[in-house]
């Protein structure tokens, strides 16, 4: 091989390793400068700036999952949470030992039953829950002062079955107050108002889907209504009037009977008839100008005169008396 070949393979290779040095450099640089440009990390930026307080919290005992009203339940039932402490109701258990003791049994202790309705990830308070041995009875849902009294219905006075747990109607009640009249005379008054539907038959499914006619339905009034409800089932017949939702307030209402009836039927009130329509004509406006003929002689001139709006006389007699 010849002198000049093996220098210029050599100078070649130099030349090459100083190419790959030189471009190894430069991209390093590059590189070291984009991160210099670049904000910092996140972590990077907090380190800097003050820690926040922490929330004060405190466990809380929740529901696993939904419960309703006369369930069992059991430890898998429910967990703790931790939640801020202003944010945690005043009676909220704290602990699974509030509710189940360390020898907890159900078969010698007794099953603990929800007396309400309880949606998943919920609060649970005392009062919610029965204590050991418990069940879901219906006094556990009367409020304090009220009594559970239950009326006869069917598929018309018990609104097609459509009323359900927790709504509100109007007792309707019908009699004959004289029965010993030629005439039957009935009359209709509503004897309370608002009052809160705690069972249909033996049920107190506050979500049924479906309409079921009852045969008797469980109101929650006071003492008084109560009694009162006794003597209007033995005289005449009770209707439920079911209220709108979040209708609460009472009503103004009047009694009304037979010959009201019969007098609103028969009336001649515009109300019933149809009113004929009325065709109004529009009166047009005489024209500005009048046409007069003055005659002289033998000779007449039509000439036309602007009209004057003269002022409406109040005056009806005639000129000259």
């Amino acid at each position: 091989m010849r002198t000049n070949t093996l220098v210029t393979l050599g100078a070649s290779a130099v030349f090459g390793v100083m190419a790959i040095v030189l471009a190894r450099g430069w991209i390093q640089g590059a590189v070291q400068d984009e991160f210099r440009k670049a904000p910092p990390p996140l972590n990077a930026a907090m380190t800097h700036q003050p820690m926040r307080s922490a929330i004060p919290t405190m466990s809380v005992v929740v529901a696993n999952f939904d419960l309703n009203f006369g369930d069992e339940i059991t430890p898998d039932a429910l967990r703790l949470v931790d939640m801020p402490q202003d944010m945690i109701p005043a009676d909220a258990l704290n602990d699974l030992d509030e509710i189940f003791p360390l020898n907890y049994d159900p078969i010698t202790s007794g099953a603990m039953v929800a007396l309400d309705d309880i949606r998943m990830n919920e609060v649970i308070l005392p009062h919610r829950v029965s204590g050991l041995s418990g069940r879901g009875s219906l006094s556990a849902r009367i409020r304090p002062g009220y009594r559970a009294v239950s009326v006869r219905v069917d598929d018309v006075t018990g609104v097609s079955g459509f009323v359900v747990p927790g709504d509100l109607v109007d007792i309707q009640y019908i009699s004959e107050p004289n029965p010993e009249a030629n005439i039957p005379i009935y009359r209709s008054d509503v004897i309370l108002q608002s009052v809160r539907v705690l069972g249909i038959d033996q049920s107190q499914n506050r979500r049924q889907d479906t309409a079921e006619v009852a045969r008797t339905v469980t109101l929650e009034v006071s003492h008084m209504d109560a009694q009162a409800l006794s003597i209007a089932q033995e005289r005449g017949t009770l209707s439920l009037v079911l209220r709108a939702v979040g209708e609460a307030l009472p009503s103004t209402t009047k009694s009304l009977d037979t010959r009201q009836l019969d007098r609103r039927a028969n009336s001649d009130s515009s109300a019933k008839k149809p009113k004929r329509p009325v065709r109004v004509t529009t009166k047009q406006a005489p024209p500005a100008v009048a046409q007069i003929t003055v005659i002289r002689g033998e000779a007449s001139q039509s000439v036309s005169v602007r009209r004057e709006a003269l002022p409406r006389s109040t005056d009806t007699d005639l000129a000259g008396g």
